[in-house]
């Protein structure tokens, strides 16, 4: 097959759907073109089930969210995020919950009517099937047709402010409308509306490609908030829905009763202007659904406000670009659970504001948290406390930011940017090397990409406000290659190629024709946010060094995929401009002690930037070379003026000084940029450097993410440089163990590869080394070397051994 000329037939179009099984929703709402803005549905259907199951299948998918649930448990929620046009429906085995009798099904589906940063919402609709089989060849099917039940669920309120343009809506909900027994068997639903299908046939609906799910369900539990929680008080009447999210009057201390711990008797208010507040933490950031156990008379009003991090004053400071992440519930009286029921958070403290003019009590706040099921792992451990524990809040980061997708952080936007996510991917690959999520992500970027091969930077997302990122799109390019090195998985290359070919096809409209240099690129030119230069600075000037560097990677790529592909003109064509590209920039964009960030009208930017001098460092210059070295004495020496490297570049800084032997160096940079984090509490890494600050007109604080991923590059560090775990071939077929030690005494961690756990300890003291292996047992058992600090090597054998 020649993939620039066909295409296998996709698999999801052989997928059988029963007979009846559509799209349906409420009767009355079911015009396609009339879309019922922010609108909470509850559906029921109960059905007799004449034998006792023994397997089944059950299939789900709504816009834009659901919570399924059957014969009064709790079952699951989705769907995950996913294009229109290769839509995500969940599959789930049903029997644990089903029984022989009658059965029922219980859905709470919310239809955004409006895009945000992690769904396309298209049109209101549930789609559901069941088939369930006996012992003996019985067959029973339910799916979604107009004999289910529909209700409005009239407790959550549908006019509210957005939370942030990645972001749903707020949710505000007057439990005193809602129907606690809805989801049980024996409720009454006798007055509830028939449904009616808002498309029923499934091949002409706006998602014409139903697939399964390719990721696996993620996990909840149960955590905890700390059990201490500080006393406050506002003078501040209930605000309306319109203005929550905006910021409130600083909170007062309760110093007559600063602190309780739960339960916690919360007297009433003093006058109905004034707001009882009660700040609770979590032992650190976590991501899922807040709950509340809370006992109260009726319309009490309760506002909760989340936050990552939180001011001086106990202040929930504002999210930039963002309101202040807030849900709101109203209380039915007596004692009742309030649980978010859409809007997943990450969050480390909540604080609750209270207007009641009766005492509240709070039995629990815990929140239902939300990862993605990587394995666990064995951290990375040393002599250093401070590696230790950035060890683990780089871990933490990734496992935040690892959700339905590889999203950039998991509070203010919840997006699958690629520039994020890759580097997010590849850190997962150096501890718990899951493959799913890294491929999906690809696929899903590149269902983003229009007609002309630009792309979208992050996708799936209806939040459609920004341009292009050229810098993102190649990151998309070489994307593919790092699935292949770390899984040996390179099965999407021939589906892709033509899309491939499309993207590196676009940035040549912008190449001079004399030399091939990328010269004044269209679009959000994002190299680094430029620790100083006051935002985007690395992003100015006409001929960019580091997207030339960039996307000289890409064409190295995009040839090397050539080459698998058995395309022998591809090949030789982007073989012929990489090399062109490689010497144009030596040629023109080096400025006597190192590459400037940029050139225009012939004229270099004045000084360098870590981010331009590490990606010449990785793409263009040779370990040992005179400009190698040059450039480490400039931009890297102990004396550098040159612009540092926000979180966001960390990894390209790390990488770059390992494979040209600078590991103590990037170690000394490690310590100095991530201490103060640590020091300020930091249990996930940040988005800058510095993550609050004050809005100089009002004063009130402001905040940047507590949690981005990007920051995590020491993770992929200390695997790949202190413990020394390297592929050397594709999937981990040939790896390399070659520890460093550096000023450090001992180390240990471990690395989840295809083949199994691989796990390195080593100690050096007395001015001895040891090194300890343990490789996993494997039927294609692991090949590869380990390289010693002396430079003795030793072959890698199978089991537990030591090397001295």
């Amino acid at each position: 097959m020649n993939p620039l000329y066909e295409r296998k037939r996709p698999s999801c179009l052989d997928t059988k759907w029963e007979l009846g099984a559509g799209l349906i929703w409420m009767s009355g709402e079911t015009l396609f073109f009339e879309n019922p803005k922010n609108r909470t549905m509850r559906f029921r259907k109960t059905f007799h089930l004449g034998f006792a199951p023994v397997s089944s299948e059950l299939r789900v998918f709504a816009d834009t969210h659901y919570q399924l649930s059957i014969n009064g448990r709790r079952f699951g929620r989705g769907p995950g995020r996913s294009d229109p046009t290769w839509t995500y429906y969940d599959r789930y085995d049903a029997v644990p919950l089903l029984q022989e009798g009658d059965n029922t099904i219980a859905v709470l589906v919310l239809f955004q009517g409006f895009g945000t940063g992690a769904r396309i919402s298209i049109m209101q609709g549930l789609l559901f099937q069941l088939v369930i089989r006996g012992a003996n060849g019985e067959t029973c099917v339910v799916v979604s047709d107009p004999a289910w039940k529909a209700l409005p669920a009239a407790g959550f309120v549908r006019l509210t402010p957005r939370l942030h343009g990645p972001l749903g809506c707020i949710e505000v909900q007057d439990t005193r409308l809602s129907l606690p027994e809805w989801v049980l068997p024996d409720f009454d639903d006798s007055g509830w509306s028939a449904t009616g299908y808002i498309k029923s046939d499934l091949a002409v609906t706006p998602w014409y490609h139903f697939v399964e799910n390719p990721l696996p369900r993620r996990e909840e539990r149960d955590v905890d908030a700390c059990p201490r929680v500080r006393h406050a008080f506002a003078d501040f009447s209930t605000p309306a829905i319109e203005a929550l999210g905006e910021p409130r009057p600083f909170p007062l201390a309760d110093t007559a009763n600063p602190e309780a711990s739960f339960p916690i008797k919360i007297p009433p208010a003093i006058t109905p202007a004034t707001a009882r507040i009660v700040t609770i933490g979590f032992d650190r950031i976590e991501a899922g659904f807040f709950r509340l156990e809370i006992e109260g008379t009726a319309g009490a009003v309760i506002d909760a406000l989340f936050s990552d991090s939180i001011a001086p004053g106990d202040i929930i400071p504002k999210p930039e670009q963002a309101r202040i992440l807030t849900s709101r519930w109203i209380l039915r009286g007596g004692r009742q659970t309030l649980e978010v029921a859409f809007n997943w958070l990450a969050f480390r403290h909540v604080q609750l504001w209270i207007w009641s003019a009766a005492p509240v009590t709070l039995h629990r706040a815990w929140v239902r948290t939300l990862y993605y099921p990587l394995p666990q792992v064995e951290g990375f451990t040393c002599d250093d406390p401070l590696l230790t524990r950035l060890d683990a809040i780089c871990a933490h980061s990734i496992r935040l930011c690892c959700q339905d997708g590889i999203i950039d952080s998991p509070s203010r936007e919840q997006q699958q940017w690629i520039g994020d996510a890759r580097k997010t991917a590849v850190f997962n690959h150096h501890r718990w090397g899951d493959a799913k999520l890294h491929r999906n992500l690809i696929e899903q970027i590149g269902q983003g990409m229009d007609w002309a091969g630009s792309m979208v930077p992050r996708y799936p997302s209806g939040n459609r406000n920004v341009s292009p990122i050229p810098s993102f799109s190649l990151d998309w390019i070489c994307a593919f290659e790092d699935l292949y090195q770390f899984s040996g998985d390179d099965s999407l290359l021939t589906d892709w190629w033509p899309n491939i070919l499309r993207a590196i096809r676009w940035f040549s409209a912008f190449e001079r024709a004399a030399d091939g240099l990328l010269d004044q690129v269209p679009h959000w030119l994002y190299i680094d946010l430029g620790e100083g230069l006051g935002g985007r600075g690395l992003g100015t000037g006409k001929i960019l060094t580091t997207l030339n560097l960039q996307y000289l990677a890409a064409l190295r790529a995009v040839a090397g995929y050539a080459k698998r592909l058995g395309d022998a003109g591809a090949l030789a064509w982007f073989d012929g401009k990489a090399a062109q590209l490689a010497q144009s920039i030596r040629e023109h964009l080096w400025a006597a002690r190192g590459y400037a960030d940029a050139r225009s009208d012939e004229r270099f930017t004045s000084g360098f930037s870590e981010v331009t001098a590490a990606h010449a460092l990785l793409h263009l210059e040779a370990p040992g070379s005179e400009r190698a070295g040059t450039i480490l004495a400039e931009v890297f020496g102990d004396n550098s003026t040159a612009v540092p490297s926000s979180p966001f570049s960390m990894h390209v800084v790390l990488q770059s000084l390992r494979l040209h032997s600078q590991e103590q160096r990037a170690l000394d940079i490690i310590r100095r940029r991530y201490a103060p984090m640590l020091e300020a509490g930091a249990t996930a890494t940040w988005e800058h450097w510095t993550v609050a600050w004050k809005n100089p007109e009002t004063g009130y604080p402001q905040c940047a993410s507590s949690c981005h991923a990007w920051g995590a590059a020491p993770l992929a560090f200390f695997t790949s440089a202190i413990l020394g775990i390297r592929p050397l071939a594709p999937g981990w077929q040939h790896v390399e163990v070659r520890p460093f030690c550096g000023d450090l005494a001992h180390a240990s961690g471990a690395c989840l590869l295809p083949q199994g756990l691989l796990q390195v300890r080593w100690k050096n003291e007395a001015g001895q080394f040891t090194l300890h292996v343990v490789t996993p047992e494997s039927a294609h058992p692991l090949q590869g070397d380990i390289v010693m600090p002396d430079g003795q090597r030793h072959p890698l054998q199978t089991g537990t051994f030591s090397c001295l």
